[in-house]
């Protein structure tokens, strides 16, 4: 039979655990874009903020004022935890005073937003395919055609001493003067060059007819390599090899900008976890301050002994131990998540608390690896950076082997001839001069270009060179099929590698599905042993400290499934990852993001 005393005890510590049980068990939540639908699906749209917004929203965001202590409401309207720690005699704190801080509430689809709008490894990312861009523009550059010209005039006098000459001086005086365009074809590595030439010429040569002279010439020249050089001259392998580093760096950027969406995630997702926690910690240490307050009492009328009293005691030190630790972690995941979504803005004295507005429902998927694989096999840009890389060294050998070949040019020109002038005014040692047949101007001396009567002329020649061992050459080519081998084996490791992290990826959201229902059974009994406790506490047969036992069980049972949620929100991460498709998923247009900031 019960004692006066233990019935006493017994009504006293049923108060105490209605403030046990007051918290309730943990929400299960669930990331959005990885609910109602198998991996791969579209989610909910994940638009980027309009440009230079966010840093505006995230640094005028309102303070919020203080709300009821973690644990009285669901995770969506659970207050910011507050850092300071609770007295040992004290009630614990749950938020901070009105003002103190800046609150943002945030969704998972508005961090992402705001991490490809802000963060620092983005915006760097952004940069490589630009600057590739401009590599193959650049390279282009050599098929540009490149303007020559040249002007130069001679005055000359030359002693003669000639029966054919009536001065001892013969006196002439030269304006020359070329102008042409010339470069390479693309692909085929050709040389042309067109030119015009003009000389007008002035002496007082007895012999010379014309003075003024004026001599044209139009001309085209055509070098073209048939072996080495031909459809793999360096300028072309240059384009060609830029082009496809250009499309790399696409790619490159697809892959960080996946990194950085999978890892905001996860921060965000931590974030939650930790908020969680601390909101546990902080019920859990509400509890232990109550027990401590009601054995104190007791104790002073004489119901329980002085060991319950420092069990008590000791209760609420271990639990604001706890609620410390959480503190810090909570602190540290908000650093995390800011850090991502804030860029360059976070500042030392930033105040902004992130208050995360994300929590679904947990959704259990149908995994298959095959089609999960196939999926990263098309869309994973690692995959496409691997095939780059081999196309660049096929395109390498190829070079190679054409720089092996000999040097063997055709070499062919056409062209035309011009000439024009008046009458020499000096006296001819033969009699009268004849009027000329030609025009008296410089302009008539190009009258008969491309007609039949022009003065044509034309030429056709090769040119042979090679050297003698062509060592280097040799080498070369050898090198070029070693980096090309090289390439494909790195190929065959990454498609091997995606294949391990597919089978990783599901394995883990599989275990991660299961982990969440056997932490939801374990928080169920730990409930109903709390429970069973307290009945016995009522009839006097149990202690205080076996309660705080069975509390703390419960306690690490909510932990535990708030690891499990967290390990499944990022398993759909990560699996979305493995297979390319977080972006998609998300609704994160590559072009949009790709735009400097």
């Amino acid at each position: 039979m019960r004692t006066r005393a233990q019935a006493r005890s017994g009504l006293a510590w049923a108060l105490v655990l209605g403030v046990c049980v007051a918290a309730g068990p943990v929400r299960a939540v669930d990331p959005p874009g990885g609910t109602g639908a198998k991996p791969g699906a579209r989610a909910a749209g994940t638009r980027p903020l309009p440009r230079g917004a966010q840093a505006r929203v995230l640094a005028q965001a309102p303070a919020q004022p203080a709300a009821p202590a973690p644990g009285a409401q669901p995770p969506a309207q659970t207050p910011a935890p507050q850092a300071q720690q609770p007295a040992p005699t004290g009630r614990a704190s749950a938020a901070p005073p009105a003002g103190a801080r800046q609150e943002l509430p945030l969704s998972l689809q508005e961090a992402l937003a705001l991490a490809i709008e802000n963060n620092l490894d983005v915006q760097l990312s952004r940069y490589d395919p630009l600057i590739a861009h401009e590599e193959h523009v650049a390279a282009w550059g050599a098929f540009e055609p490149r303007f020559a010209g040249e002007f130069g005039y001679r005055y000359e006098e030359i002693p003669v001493a000639s029966a054919l000459q009536q001065s001892s001086v013969l006196l002439e005086k030269e304006y020359s003067g070329s102008a042409g365009i010339e470069g390479l074809v693309p692909l085929l590595g050709w040389t042309y060059r067109v030119d015009y030439t003009g000389v007008g010429l002035r002496s007082n040569s007895a012999i010379q007819s014309l003075s003024p002279e004026y001599r044209t010439g139009l001309g085209f020249t055509l070098v073209a390599p048939i072996l080495e050089g031909f459809l793999y001259g360096e300028p072309w392998v240059f384009v060609r090899s830029t082009g496809i580093a250009e499309r790399a760096s696409l790619d490159e950027f697809r892959r960080a900008l996946m990194e950085t969406v999978e890892s905001t995630e996860r921060a965000y997702w931590a974030l939650v976890a930790n908020e969680e926690r601390l909101r546990v910690a902080n019920a859990s240490l509400e509890t232990a301050l109550t027990l401590r307050e009601q054995t104190g009492a007791q104790y002073d009328v004489g119901v329980v002994s002085r060991v319950e009293v420092v069990e008590a005691d000791a209760g609420v030190a271990a639990r604001e131990f706890d609620r410390i630790t959480a503190v810090n972690a909570y602190r540290s995941a908000q650093d995390q998540l800011i850090d991502f979504v804030l860029g360059p803005n976070l500042t030392p004295e930033s105040q902004l608390e992130i208050r995360p507005t994300s929590h679904p429902e947990v959704v259990n998927y149908d995994l298959d690896p095959e089609v999960a694989t196939a999926r990263a096999l098309e869309n994973r840009p690692e995959i496409a950076i691997a095939q780059a890389a081999v196309e660049q060294g096929e395109l390498q050998l190829k070079f190679a082997r054409n720089q092996r070949l000999p040097q063997l040019d055709v070499v062919g020109t056409y062209g035309y001839a011009g000439l024009a002038g008046a009458t020499n005014p000096t006296p001819s040692l033969f009699g009268p001069r004849m009027p000329a047949n030609v025009p008296r101007t410089y302009p008539g001396a190009d009258d008969e270009f491309f007609s039949a009567d022009g003065a044509r002329n034309w030429t056709l020649g090769g040119v042979l060179a090679f050297p003698l061992g062509k060592v280097t050459d040799r080498a070369n080519v050898r090198r070029a099929d070693l980096e090309l081998r090289r390439s494909h084996t790195e190929l065959r490791r990454i498609e091997q590698a995606i294949v391990i992290q597919i089978r990783d990826a599901v394995r883990n959201l599989r275990s991660a599905q299961e982990g969440i229902e056997a932490a939801e059974r374990r928080r169920l009994a730990a409930e109903e042993q709390l429970r069973a406790e307290r009945i016995r506490l009522e009839h006097g047969e149990s202690t205080p400290f076996d309660v705080l036992q069975r509390e703390e069980d419960l306690v690490d049972a909510e932990s535990q499934k708030i690891a499990a949620l967290q390990v499944y929100r990022n398993s759909i991460a990560a699996l979305d990852r493995a297979q390319g498709t977080i972006l998609r998923d998300r609704q994160i247009v590559v072009e949009d993001a790709r735009a400097l900031r």
